[in-house]
This record gives C-alpha cells, sequence and structure tokens, in this order.
C-alpha cells in the first residue's frame, strides 16, 4: 500500500524511504539540526504526552516492573515507531527515560512534584505537585530545555583538551596544505580552558544557561577533529541502525546482543525482540538522522554496504516468516530502487542465518547454522553457525568452516582475503580460545590470523582491517563471561606479531600507553573507559564506533574517535541502542582471488614442510617424527554436550581415527585427508606416540592442497628455502588403524587387551580383598559425571593427560607424552609378566594419546536424528559423507574369560620411624658462586659401598648388588633452583601444571610463583649444559651423578626404601610426594577452586592419603629434613636426571652408560616427585627419558668429581 507521505512506501511492518541519491536536500534535514539549539523542540513532547495522557493515572504507587508503567513504555514506542520525525522521536524517547522516576511516584503528585524539580534542577515550589498529566504539561518548555541540555552535556562528554591538542597539532603536521586552521583551533580550545577551567568537569555540571557554550565545545571539536579532518571526509553522509525495545521496558544492550559465546540464533530472548530503523545521517552536526531507510518491528542489525555503495545488507528476525519456522536472515536493500530481497531464503527452516559478508567478486559470505551442532558447555541449547558461500549467479551454497563451535564477522582483507573469527574449544581453555582466522574466499588455506595459543585477548569481535594499512586491523576486545559484545578498543598490527599483546597497537582510549597482557574471564566489566562495538576504521587514525558510557550505561550511540584518546559523541540518546556506523560511499574493491576448490572432489591433500618446525615441536630433534596421526571429530549434535560426555577429562566430541601417514626422513609429509572435515594431526615417533597435541583442528576444501611450514608455526615465518622431499612426492593415503574408519570407544579398543593381559589378576574379587583395580566389570558406575564402566573407572586415573582443557599459552612438546603415565611406565617396567603385542601397546597409546575417551558415540535416537540431518545438510552444502563406523557398546563381546586369580601380594608393614643409619659424621660443605649474590651448597660425600637395586619392586629394579663408589665427590645440597637456573638462563620459566576441569582461568598451576622452586621440564640436555658452563665459570669438573652416585647419595648409609624407613613410613617431614594434599586436584566452577571433601569420581589422581607433606605442587628446596648427608628433597619435589643412560642391571660402571653424549638415549631418572605416591619414589626405584626430552617433573642437582 502507499502511504500519504510523498516518497515513503510501506509494505507490511516496513517503511521505506526514497532517499534521493541516499539523502534529501538540505532544506529537508536541517531541521534536526535545531534538536542542538533548541529552537523548536517544546511543540516535540505534546503529541507523545497527549498520546500517553489517554493511561488512566495508577492508583497505587509503581515500580519498574508495574503494568502501569510498563504501558508507557509500551505507548512511547508506538509513538516512536509512527513518527515521521526522528528529531521528535529523539525528544520522547529521551523525555520518556528522564520522566519514568517521575511516574513511578504517582499517584503521590507531591513526591512526583519532587522528584521533578530534581530532574529539572527547578525549586521544589516552583514545580509544586505533579499529580496528573495537565500537571506535567505545565512544565513542557522546562522538560524540553532538560532534554536538550542532557543531549548537549552528552555531545560535549569525554572532553579532553590533552587530547584534542594532540590531535590538532598532528593534523597539522600530516597535512600542511589542507589543515589550515590548527593555530586558529587551538586559540578557542585555550580560551575555553581559561573562561571554565576543567572543561569535563564543567560539561558535568553545566546549566541550561549554559548551552551556548556547550554548543560552542561541540561545534570546536567536531569542527577541529571531525569536518576539517582530511582523513575523515568519508563519512560526509554514514549509516547507522537503531533499537527499540517495544515490550514495556527501557532499551537495554543487554537484552539486545547475544552473550559473546553465542551466534544471533541464540537471541533475542522471548519477549525482548526489539523494534529497528536503519538511518541515515549527512554530517555530524544532527546527534538525530537526516531520513529513515527501513523500519521494522523486529530486530535488525550487521550493517554491510556493499563496494559500490550502493547495496545494504542487514540480518533481520523473523522478517514474513512464521514464529515456529526460521527467524534469522540475511537481506539485501537496493538503496535506489528501495527494494529489499532476502539472500538466504532458500537456507532450510531449521537453520537461521546472520552475519553476511560482501565479496569483491559479488559473492556473499554469511554464517548459517546448518551443522545442527551447538556449544558444548550449555549442553548444546545455543546452536551454532559457521561459515557459508553464496554464488547467486548459480544459485548454489557452500559450507566453508566446519569448526566446533561459532563463526562470527566475516570481513574482506586488503588483499581479498577474509578474516573471521572462529572459537576453539576442543581441549583447550575456552574462555580465551576465540581467534581471528584468515581464509581465501573460496575456504582454502584457512590459518590463524591473531590470537591462537593466547589468553589474551579472550574475545577479538567485529575485526576489520585498516585501509591502506595492510596487516593491521581494529577489533573488540571482550570477555567470556560479562559484558554482551562490547569491550575495549584496540589496533593491531600482525606484522609486529600475532600472540597476546605482541601485534596489540594501543587502546582507544590509551595514547602512549602499552597494552597489558590480562587473563581474566570478565576481561572488561570494570574498565573505566567506554564500551565499544563495531568500529569502522576511517583511517589509520580514526574510527567510527558505538559506545557505551560504562558499565552502567544501557544504551549505545556512535561516537567517532581517534588515536590520540578523542571519543566524540555524533548521537545522543538514552533511549535508542544504536549499532553498526557505516559510511555511505564506495570503497575500494580488493583483489579477486580465483577459486581453488573442485567441488567434485571428497579429499584434500596436506603438504607440511618440516613436522619439527614451528612452537608445537619446539625441542623435538629433526628425525624423531615418523608418522602423523589423522582423526576428525564429529561434534556434540543440538542440545546435548558436556566437557565430560565422551569420559572423565576427556574430550568434548567423539573422535573418529582415520588412520597414518608417514613423515620423510627430512620432516616432510605429503598425505591425503578428508574434505570439509574438521581434522586434527598428532606426530608420532616411532613408537606410535604423540609428541605433540594439536588441540584444535583445520579444514581443507575438496581438491585443495593445504601448505603448512610446520606444526602451529607462526605465520610471520618465512617457508624454508629449497626442495624437500614431499616436493618430489605424490600424495600418500591414509594408511587404516588396525581396520575401517571409526570412533575411538573404550570398550571396543581397550577392554579386550585387558581381558586378555589383565582381568585374572584385575577383577571384583581381587578388588575387594586387596583393593587392587577392578579391570573385569562391565557394570556401569552410577552417580559418575561422565560415562563409563566400573574397568573405565578404574583404569583411566593412572594416565596423565591434557583434559577437557589446558594450558593455552601452548603446551611444551611431549608434555602428555605417553611414558610420563603410571600405566605405561608400570606395563613397559615388568609388570607381573605381562607381555602385550605390538598391537595391544598402539592401542593403549593411541587411546592415551586421544585424551583416554570412554565413549565414541552420541547416544540416543534424537541424536541419531540429528547426526542425519546434519549429513543431509553435508550433502546439500558440502558433500561431506558420513564415512565412517561409529562403535557402539553393544558391538564389545568379551572373547576370553579367564578364572579370577587372586595376586600374592607383599604385606604391608606397620609404619616406622626412621631407620637408624650407618654413623655418619657431618659432611665437610663448601659452596660455589654463581653471579649477583647465588651460588650452590655442595656436602662432600664419602667414598662408600651399598647395595643398588632392589628385588622386591620391577624388573628394572633387578637384580640388587653390591657397589663400591671408589672415590668421594662434592653434591649439591639441593636440586637446581629456578634463582640459580636463571645465572644460566635469565628468561627461563618451569611454566604451568594442568588443573583438572573446565572454566579456567589461568593457564593452570604456576610453577614459578618462589625462585626457590626447583627448576623443571629442563632436559638431560640443557642439564648438562648448565653444568659445562658451570665447570667453564669455576674451572671445576661440574656433572651430573651417576645412578650409583645419586643412589648412594639418596641413600644417606641406610638400606631401607627411604633413608627415612619403609614404603609406609611417614613421610610428610621428609619429602615432598603424592599424598593427601593432592585432594586439591579435584577441583569445580568458574576459575576451578578444589571441591570440599570430593568423591572419588573428582579425586581420582593415585595418590598415599595416610600422610601430608603440606605441599600441592612444587616445594622450595630444603622444605623438609635432609638424610644423613645433609642433602635435601632426594625423595619427592622433583625427579632427577642422571647422567646414566637408563640400562638393565647388574650395574656395571665400566661398560659406557655413564660417558656417553647421545641425547636419544634414555637417561635414568631417579627420586620420584610431588606426583609419585612413595612406591614410585624409593631410593632405588629407576625410570628412564630421552636425554632431549623436558619432563614435567624432573629436575636435576649436581656434582663435582675430584
Amino acid at each position: 500500500m502507499k502511504c500519504n507521505m510523498p516518497n515513503v512506501y510501506c509494505t507490511k511492518n516496513i517503511v521505506i524511504m526514497n532517499l534521493s541519491n541516499h539523502f534529501p536536500p538540505f532544506s529537508i534535514w536541517c531541521c534536526s539540526i535545531l534538536a542542538i539549539t533548541g529552537i523548536a523542540h517544546a511543540g516535540n513532547l505534546q503529541p507523545w504526552i497527549a498520546d500517553l495522557s489517554s493511561i488512566q493515572p495508577p492508583k497505587e504507587a509503581q515500580d519498574n516492573k508495574s503494568p502501569w508503567v510498563q504501558e508507557l513504555w509500551k505507548k512511547t514506542a508506538q509513538f516512536i515507531n509512527a513518527s515521521q520525525n526522528p528529531s521528535v522521536s529523539d525528544d520522547c524517547g529521551n523525555a520518556m527515560v528522564m520522566l519514568e522516576p517521575v511516574w513511578k511516584c504517582w499517584p503521590d503528585g507531591q513526591a512526583a512534584g519532587k522528584k521533578l524539580a530534581q530532574i529539572l534542577q527547578l525549586p521544589e515550589q516552583e514545580i509544586g505537585v505533579v499529580a496528573s498529566w495537565d500537571d506535567l504539561m505545565k512544565h513542557e518548555e522546562a522538560i524540553s530545555q532538560a532534554i536538550q541540555l542532557r543531549r548537549l552535556q552528552k555531545l560535549a562528554s569525554n572532553y579532553d583538551t590533552v587530547a584534542i591538542e594532540r590531535a590538532i597539532n598532528q593534523l597539522s603536521e600530516r597535512f600542511p596544505d589542507t589543515y589550515k586552521n590548527g593555530p586558529q583551533f587551538l586559540a578557542e580550545l585555550k580560551a575555553l580552558q581559561e573562561k571554565l577551567g576543567n572543561i569535563d568537569e564543567w560539561v558535568k555540571k553545566a546549566r541550561f544557561a549554559d548551552s551556548k557554550t556547550l554548543q560552542q565545545l561541540v561545534d570546536l571539536r567536531r569542527k577541529a577533529l571531525i569536518e576539517a579532518n582530511p582523513d575523515s571526509q568519508f563519512i560526509k553522509n554514514w549509516l547507522t541502525v537503531r533499537r527499540y525495545n517495544p515490550h514495556g521496558g527501557r532499551s537495554n544492550r543487554n537484552d539486545d546482543r547475544p552473550a559473546n559465546w553465542q551466534g544471533d540464533t541464540s537471541m533475542p530472548h522471548s519477549g525482548k525482540t526489539y523494534m529497528s530503523e536503519i538511518v541515515g545521517f549527512q554530517g555530524t552536526g544532527s546527534p538525530s538522522p537526516a531520513a529513515t531507510l527501513r523500519k521494522d518491528d523486529r530486530w535488525m542489525g550487521h550493517l554491510e554496504l556493499d563496494f559500490t555503495g550502493s547495496k545494504l545488507m542487514f540480518t533481520g528476525n523473523r522478517f514474513d516468516k512464521q514464529d515456529n519456522k526460521r527467524p534469522w536472515d540475511v537481506y539485501e536493500l537496493d538503496l535506489k530502487s528501495r527494494e529489499a530481497t532476502s539472500l538466504t531464503s532458500h537456507m532450510p527452516d531449521d537453520t537461521d542465518s546472520y552475519n553476511s559478508c560482501y565479496l569483491p567478486d559479488g559473492r556473499v559470505l554469511f554464517v548459517n547454522t546448518s551443522g545442527m551442532q551447538g556449544v558444548p558447555c550449555v549442553s548444546g541449547s545455543d546452536y551454532v553457525g559457521n561459515l557459508h558461500l553464496l554464488d547467486r549467479k548459480n544459485n548454489s551454497t557452500r559450507r566453508l568452516t566446519f569448526d566446533q563451535d561459532n563463526n562470527w564477522y566475516p570481513s574482506v582483507l586488503a588483499d581479498g582475503r577474509v578474516m573471521f573469527l572462529r572459537w576453539e574449544y576442543t581441549e583447550s581453555a575456552h574462555y580465551f580460545s576465540r581467534v581471528l582466522m584468515h581464509m581465501n574466499p573460496d575456504g582454502s588455506d584457512q590459518k590463524e590470523y591473531y590470537g591462537s595459543n593466547s589468553y589474551w585477548p579472550n574475545s577479538l569481535f567485529n575485526a576489520r582491517p585498516l585501509p591502506d594499512n595492510p596487516g593491521m586491523f581494529v577489533g573488540i576486545v571482550s570477555g567470556h563471561h560479562g559484558v554482551k559484545k562490547l569491550g575495549e578498543m584496540v589496533v593491531f598490527d600482525v606484522n609486529q606479531g600475532r600472540t597476546e599483546v605482541e601485534g596489540a597497537i594501543q587502546k582507544i582510549p590509551g595514547f602512549g600507553k602499552k597494552v597489558k597482557d590480562v587473563i581474566k574471564d570478565q576481561l572488561v566489566n570494570d574498565i573505566k573507559t567506554p564500551y565499544f562495538a563495531e568500529p569502522y576504521p576511517l583511517s589509520r587514525t580514526s574510527y567510527l564506533a558505538v559506545a557505551a558510557n560504562g558499565h552502567g550505561d544501557p544504551v549505545t550511540n556512535v561516537v567517532w574517535c581517534d588515536i590520540y584518546d578523542n571519543i566524540i559523541p555524533l548521537t545522543a540518546t538514552d533511549y535508542f541502542i544504536y549499532a553498526d556506523p557505516t559510511p555511505l560511499k564506495p570503497r575500494r574493491k580488493p583483489p579477486i582471488i580465483h577459486d581453488r576448490v573442485d567441488p567434485t572432489k571428497t579429499t584434500a591433500n596436506v603438504y607440511i614442510t618440516d613436522v619439527h618446525r614451528g612452537r608445537a615441536m619446539e625441542g623435538v630433534p629433526k628425525g624423531e617424527g615418523k608418522t602423523i596421526r589423522v582423526f576428525t571429530s564429529e561434534y556434540s549434535p543440538r542440545n546435548t554436550g558436556s566437557h565430560y560426555a565422551m569420559g572423565m577429562e576427556s574430550n568434548w566430541d567423539v573422535k573418529v581415527l582415520y588412520g597414518t601417514a608417514p613423515v620423510n626422513p627430512d620432516g616432510s609429509a605429503l598425505f591425503t585427508v578428508p574434505a570439509n572435515q574438521p581434522v586434527t594431526l598428532q606426530v608420532l615417533d616411532g613408537q606410535g606416540r604423540a609428541l605433540a597435541l594439536m588441540r584444535s583442528w583445520f579444514s581443507a576444501m575438496p581438491g585443495e592442497t593445504l601448505s603448512c611450514i610446520g606444526c602451529h608455526e607462526t605465520q610471520n615465518e618465512a617457508p624454508p628455502r629449497g626442495m624437500v622431499m614431499a616436493s618430489r612426492q605424490a600424495p600418500a593415503a591414509l594408511t587404516p588403524w588396525y581396520g575401517p574408519t571409526r570412533t575411538f570407544t573404550f570398550l571396543n579398543e581397550i577392554q579386550p587387551i585387558l581381558d586378555r593381559n589383565c582381568i585374572s589378576c584385575h577383577n571384583k574379587e581381587s578388588h575387594d580383598k586387596l583393593s587392587i583395580p577392578d579391570f573385569a566389570t562391565l557394570d556401569p558406575v552410577k552417580g559418575a559425571p561422565a560415562p563409563g564402566n566400573v574397568s573405565y573407572w578404574s583404569l583411566h586415573p593412572y594416565v596423565r593427560r591434557n583434559g577437557p582443557e589446558g594450558n593455552y599459552l601452548g603446551l611444551k612438546a611431549t608434555e602428555f607424552f605417553a611414558d610420563t603415565s603410571e600405566l605405561y611406565q608400570i606395563l613397559k617396567k615388568g609388570h607381573h609378566g605381562v607381555n602385550l603385542t605390538k598391537s595391544d601397546w598402539d592401542h593403549l597409546i593411541t587411546w592415551m594419546d586421544m585424551n583416554t575417551p570412554y565413549r565414541g558415540d552420541w547416544p540416543g535416537k534424537r541424536n541419531e536424528q540429528l547426526l542425519q540431518r546434519r549429513y543431509d545438510l553435508h550433502k546439500l552444502y558440502s558433500g561431506a559423507v558420513r564415512d565412517y563406523v561409529t562403535m557402539v557398546d553393544s558391538m564389545y563381546k568379551r572373547e576370553v574369560n579367564p578364572p579370577a586369580i587372586i595376586p600374592d601380594m607383599p604385606q604391608a608393614t606397620p609404619a616406622a620411624e626412621a631407620a637408624p643409619a650407618q654413623a655418619i659424621a657431618e659432611p665437610e660443605s663448601t659452596s660455589i658462586s654463581l653471579g649477583d649474590s647465588v651460588s650452590i651448597k655442595l656436602r662432600r660425600i664419602p667414598a662408600g659401598s651399598f647395595t643398588m637395586g632392589c628385588d622386591t619392586e620391577t624388573p628394572s629394579e633387578k637384580p640388587a648388588g653390591p657397589v663400591t663408589i671408589s672415590k668421594p665427590f662434592w653434591m649439591a645440597e639441593t636440586e637446581i633452583t629456578l634463582e640459580q637456573y636463571r645465572q644460566f638462563d635469565p628468561s627461563y620459566e618451569n611454566g604451568w601444571y594442568d588443573m583438572h576441569y573446565k572454566d579456567q582461568v589461568r593457564p593452570g598451576y604456576n610453577m614459578d610463583t618462589n625462585q626457590k622452586f626447583p627448576v623443571i621440564r629442563v632436559s638431560w640436555e640443557k642439564a648438562m649444559e648448565f653444568c659445562k658452563w658451570l665447570s667453564q665459570k669455576t674451572g671445576k669438573k661440574v656433572t651430573l651423578p651417576t645412578e650409583a652416585q645419586w643412589e648412594y647419595a639418596a641413600r644417606g648409609g641406610t638400606q631401607t626404601p627411604f633413608y627415612f624407613g619403609s614404603k609406609d613410613a611417614d613421610f610428610s617431614s621428609y619429602a615432598n610426594l603424592g599424598d593427601i594434599s593432592l585432594k586439591q586436584l579435584a577441583v569445580q566452577g568458574v576459575d576451578p577452586k578444589p571441591i570440599r571433601n570430593p568423591n572419588r569420581f573428582w579425586d581420582f589422581v593415585p595418590r598415599d592419603e595416610k600422610y601430608n607433606d603440606g605441599n600441592l605442587h612444587l616445594a622450595p628446596v630444603a622444605s623438609y629434613k635432609p638424610n644423613a648427608f645433609k642433602l635435601y628433597d632426594m625423595i619427592g619435589n622433583v625427579a632427577e636426571w642422571t647422567r646414566s643412560e637408563y640400562r638393565p642391571y647388574p650395574w656395571n660402571e665400566a661398560d659406557g652408560r655413564n660417558d656417553t653424549k647421545d641425547i636419544h638415549a634414555p637417561r635414568a631418572v631417579r627420586g620420584g616427585s610431588w606426583y609419585e605416591r612413595p612406591r614410585r619414589a624409593t631410593s632405588s626405584w629407576r625410570w628412564g627419558y630421552p636425554g632431549w626430552r623436558p619432563v614435567y617433573n624432573v629436575g636435576f642437582r649436581i656434582i663435582i668429581e675430584d
């Protein structure tokens, strides 16, 4: 139908104005400038108040939720929606906000009059009683003046004279030929300062009589910094959207935006859908729009202007759709023809489309929820959207990303690639794992752009590239919880770095201040600067954005801001929520990158130059990587999911194991992977053990060859020169892993190994009698927080693993290597004659490397239907197929059922006091200086004989035999501390130790809080380098002890398992071992804290519960009693490298085991640590790690030989 207003057309709820080249002539819109001067605003309120007066005043006092007050808000929204004058809408909206406290006093007219007097800053007697609409109308002019004052104060807010001077001086220097009025502006500013003093404070206290001066302040700042600024010519005409609440309450940005983990499909909440207007402004002289392009009674946002400036895309909520249908679609508005078209109406009704972006070739990127998955930490109730590509020429849509959680805010870079934000969840600290990515427009070559392995920034929303500044972009840094999709505006430069604050140039405001690296969940809740959103860079120095003025401000206004700390409001509303300011002008079109995708193919190739390069494999010697394990994730369907859905401290998702690919001797690899799937790789050593854990994924497009330099190499790293072996090879097909591609489950892959090798001893009978773990019982465990049978819950505690979250700074290679787990060590050392086959070992190691999952499916009919729907939509938009076998528990059949055997167990001995040692005189002491007042104290260990090894432990400690230490030597009293090691390597850090559970707000337990902590994660190779450095420094022969020297010194003249007694002795004053304090590892909650009295499910780490040594993890050295040689911590705290190779006994000093330099040879490690139980930390207990490997609980102490 056609409206009576000229050049306005209505279609149902939609109003589109003919803008005549986007905006009406000056004479039409100049009246909106009167909003500043206040000349014509007294009458703006009359029609609105007359409309409200149809609502009878209440008979009882009101509050915010009273139906009467809500009716006033609804009536105001209806009036504004019907208004054709944006200035009137502004006045009435602001008046509603201002007068609500007055109306809440009704029917108490005296209280209402008092409240109105406070608002208008007038004497109470001048206002009198306000008990009716007529009483209120008597003060219309004063109310209009108060509205005008409030508007001017908002427009003059954040008046930073230092920032203004700084900007004027910079503009005068940069543009001497075009910016010529700088001295005049500075003189005017100086005069105002002399007149008013602190201008920002004066503005807050100004009265209506000061309006002329306020206007002068507004005009000066606007003219000096925007209108005369050559960088800001881009905003002569600009668009924005403004939204407001039609449901009976004040508009609030918390209802208008999804949470930081959500996509648009999770909002608006029921009953809180907002009315919207896309409006146009001409210049920056008026805080009210010049024209309305489109109105609707639903949410609109995510404005995106095409490169010609003639079409506008936006996201709309439920336009012309029933409420039970798809609510979100992407629309395009032709600014010349005034026609709006849905671009995504072809997408299925059970999906949502939003957040779109124009590509240089005319195609469109948008987010859609076709993956049928949900955010797992909220049980899948927030649906996940990934990027899709719409090609209108051939009427096709193709899915480009296959990410576990949401994608947001695609934007085209100057080189034609696309930047977007993705949320990485899998085994990462999910509060912090939103990574800015970039890719080709066809989805190929997806790589990190900024923020991988970084705790800061938690979130990086609305990232847009800076014009004419390659590598630079601006974005909104926010938290995970807390403020929704608003935060600090930060300018970045990837040329300076891509992690943490490396590439953060500055915050706005924040001129001259270094951006700080802050690790915090609700990152921006307490900031003192405005909350920004939707920045639009006009140049390197100036930006449009919307901002809320602090935590308590419920609305957002459009602002112009610059790097010099100026923030200039361009709108001044207390009623509307502004969003997406967009200059209305053609943009330079980036180059078109032609497609590299072959949609007819179902696979892609991965080309890696050298798997040993990059931070993920740092420290791993070349040649260690032999193969690559390839698997994918089947994400949780909608309304399903948990961090314990697959097992205890396991994965968020089902893991699908495809097979392995070969690695060439030079580290290069070229192999085939499934296309359009989230693919994860693990580089394996020669025994099939993961050298590094990839806690994310990549997706390759059909027919693409995805090229990497190494494993998580920085994007700023140049590729190596020369040819590698893979460049001359055809892509290798994946080698299947013991059968077809399938999901990995405990019952089908691990339980058969236990059946064949373990359950004759490890069964219910032996558990009940001897407390031996039961690996035979397959009954589900009642009350457990994760799935699993008795066997699973009995076995998983013996595996160290990353868990559902982990240190997101980037785990060191081999941090969770299989051989650091007790399960692996016991079986390798020899456990009651168990002899696993290669297949058994491969299965067991793979289970450990894949985070010990129990389940390999998403159970239930509803989940299966959603998975089927997922792959139906894959068929439409990606071509990916469900080409794997889903392993379920019902497939398992026990092949063997050996008779239960109650094993003979060594009888526990009563707790003993410290065993009397041989009479040993206090050893002589000495010290060596390391510089900076740091020294190492040593004790002289005499020559002597002892029995080395133990015949009652494992085969590795057998046979025990006599050994003579023929020469005395000096041994450090303590393990080498951080303070001491930093004299050799000043920047060294122990790092963090992993924390259980999810919702972590730090990398784990900080192992660097005390300089007296022993150094850990120092390889044998580095320990020997330290010894070499110290030898050169002192002229002495400094080295590591041999195994024999270490055990002799540790025993301190005793032959008991510990120098303080038996295995059951109270060690709490002698050693830092795995004790009752490990109960603190059972944590829960946001910023997880120890659970008070945790049950066995949460508190599962093996330990000795009888004693408490007072430390959860590392203790400062010498915190416990020494042995007879006055050596501290020979047992516990950290295990210690020895010089010797880890070879079988009997001990032979002359067989060369103490003299080799081979870093690949395993080196004996002794003494146990804070993590080990006493039985795994005796004076004789031994284990070995390759000399190049840093280990989470291994340090060292030195000796000096004569």
